[in-house]
């Protein structure tokens, strides 16, 4: 090989489109070999064409019908198999294509095809002392239902490949209940990440239907459907309109972000001054009342910067995303709506550039860490490879690229129309992804760090700065701020600032995302939805990112907080307990019908005394 750098672009580029090729040294002692065996099935095929031999019998290719949710995904895996041949049963898309075993038929269950009835039982469930909901193939799904029925027939087994969460296993589940009787051989596939040899290996290792995933949808869906269209009824009832609703994750939300503006609109006073050459690094002192933030001010002149101590530091990097990290930093970066992050990542999911991104985990298979060696190490040098796993075995993955293509090179892919499906902010978000899931694998950076005493007659305060990169590590990849201090009597009395600032900024798309994880409440596949309904009720609006209640949010949440009967369903203490006993019922630590019943008790009682029943 001339040029070794070139040859591993290509390598990458080649498995960009096939995963499967390998490259290997090529030796001409082994001319000699390949020439016997091209001879050795020319002299069959001469044999087989003169009537001489026949070849050997193989079992026919074993018809395979495979759900996914979307349309994408199914282009996107029957796609790694070949050009695949497009028919459509009814009016609904099929393709079909084949593996080494498998005559594999692939369509789109587009999301849900069941929800819970309205009209039946209460809210849908029937309550004869065990829990029993009602479900119903949703208005416009009938078509589609009618054409994966066909389509089963056709098959000898159907494998379920929803997405590898709660929901997607209850999305599964139900598909797999409508056509059970139109072929009982229906199991479970699962993958995390859509690559030719993912997909293999859940055909392979396909399994039976988890039912406490399914048990704990259900647990969710009933709960949202019960707290949320009793005390829907309630403000609809007060204020007269039909569309309001609230609910046991959306309403503590909005209490957050109306207090979060309440506490906007309150001032607090800072003293700023900056203390280096480029105005980066600044002192602040904070005071409630103006006139002491003035009176600190005017006496201000000088500060005594002194340099207390300066180490070297190994700082290791952030961990790789999880959902609610991403959606914090491309909310940071970008300013995106969390929903308009979980369409992008959804794409970039299904086309197969990144792992499934609702996840709460961190952790990094071998695979994974397979794949940073290879980026690493060539970009950078094996010095720079260190590997973290970022948490213990499990299912659930951290949100990280399915190849070592960096940015630049899906660039190059993308404006020469190699990328059908992205845009550019597709590669804004995948950037984001593959520089945070690279840098967690990349070894540590060494810094000096300065520990300042900060002088004034007021008294002193301290701070710690990076000053000084002294070895390159995960920095290559994700920019670490660096700072150079002025040190001594520094003459701040054009350099000092009085501002009057809010006490606390509105809420960013991505901070109260944070919110939603610190305290409990919401899950990945759930975040964007939740703000989603804010936003289309109308009791928040968007301002540059920003989250704002309206008028009509706050007397919303003000009503609610006023009639005691049902604000213990509508506080985040409830919902968060809620969650947690949903995640007991996945891990079959809690009976899904004992915590129903409970519910149903308690609501019924403050339905008698809102006499609303």
């Amino acid at each position: 090989v001339d040029d070794p750098r070139a040859f591993r672009h290509l390598i990458k580029k080649v498995k960009w489109f096939n995963e499967d090729i390998e490259f290997r040294v090529f030796r001409k002692e082994e001319i000699g070999g390949i020439r016997e065996e091209v001879d050795r099935d020319r002299e069959k095929i001469k044999r087989f064409l003169a009537g001489e031999e026949m070849p050997e019998s193989k079992e026919l290719l074993k018809p395979v019908l495979v759900v996914v949710e979307s349309p994408n995904k199914a282009r996107t895996i029957a796609g790694f198999f070949g050009k695949a041949v497009r028919r459509r049963v009814g009016e609904h898309e099929l393709l079909e294509t084949s593996t080494e075993d498998r005559y594999v038929m692939i369509t789109a269950s587009l999301g849900h095809v069941l929800d819970l009835n309205k009209e039946e039982g209460f809210h849908g469930v029937y309550m004869n002392g065990k829990p029993t909901p009602v479900y119903e193939v949703i208005e416009g799904k009938e078509k589609i239902v009618q054409s994966l029925r066909r389509m089963a027939i056709e098959a000898q087994e159907v494998l379920i490949a929803t997405d590898p969460d709660t929901e997607g296993e209850k999305i599964g589940w139900d598909v797999g209940e409508i056509l059970r009787a139109y072929n009982p051989n229906i199991k479970r596939m699962e993958f995390h990440e859509v690559t030719k040899k993912a997909i293999l290996k859940a055909l392979r290792e396909s399994r039976d239907f988890n039912l406490n995933l399914v048990k704990a949808q259900v647990l969710r869906r009933v709960a949202d459907r019960w707290v949320g269209f009793e005390f829907s009824k309630l403000l609809q009832s007060a204020f007269g309109k039909q569309w309001l609703s609230a609910g046991r994750v959306q309403t503590p939300v909005l209490g957050w972000i109306i207090e979060r503006e309440k506490e906007y609109r309150q001032k607090v006073y800072r003293v700023v001054v900056t203390i280096d050459e480029r105005g980066k690094l600044r002192v602040e002192w904070s005071f409630e009342k103006k006139e002491a933030a003035e009176e600190f001010y005017s006496r201000l002149s000088q500060i005594r910067v002194e340099l207390k101590e300066q180490r070297e530091e190994l700082r290791n990097p952030p961990p790789p995303f999880s959902t609610d990290t991403m959606l914090k930093s491309a909310s940071d970066a970008y300013r995106w709506s969390l929903p308009k992050t979980m369409s992008l990542a959804q794409t970039l999911f299904e086309l197969g550039y990144i792992t499934y991104h609702r996840t709460d985990s961190t952790r990094v298979s071998d695979y994974g860490i397979g794949i940073a060696r290879q980026y690493i190490g060539e970009e950078f040098g094996e010095a720079y490879f260190h590997p973290r796993a970022w948490g213990e075995g499990g299912a659930h993955e951290c949100i990280r690229p399915t190849r070592s293509i960096d940015p630049e090179e899906l660039r190059t892919l993308f404006l020469s129309g190699q990328t059908e499906g992205l845009t550019r902010e597709h590669l804004q978000l995948y950037e984001l992804i593959f520089r945070r899931f690279m840098a967690s694998q990349m070894k540590p950076v060494k810094l000096r760090v300065y520990r300042l005493g900060i002088q004034t007659s007021g008294g002193e305060l301290e701070l710690e700065v990076p000053a000084e990169v002294l070895e390159d590590g995960w920095n290559r990849l994700v920019t670490i701020d660096l700072y150079s201090p002025l040190i001594g009597v520094l003459d701040v009395s054009r350099k000092k600032q009085l501002l009057s600032q809010p006490k606390a900024y509105l809420y960013t798309h991505g901070e109260l995302v944070q919110e939603m994880k610190k305290r409990g409440i919401g899950r990945p596949s759930t975040y964007a939805s939740i703000v989603e309904k804010l936003l289309e009720r109308g009791y928040v609006i968007e301002n540059k990112g920003f989250l704002i209640p309206t008028k009509l949010g706050k007397e919303v949440y003000g009503y609610l907080q006023s009639r005691e009967e049902v604000h213990e369903f509508l506080r985040e203490e409830f919902t968060s307990r809620l969650e947690e006993l949903m995640d007991r019922v996945e891990e079959g630590k809690e009976d899904y019908v004992d915590i129903l019943n409970n519910l149903y008790r308690s609501i019924i009682e403050v339905d008698k005394k809102l006499e609303v029943v």
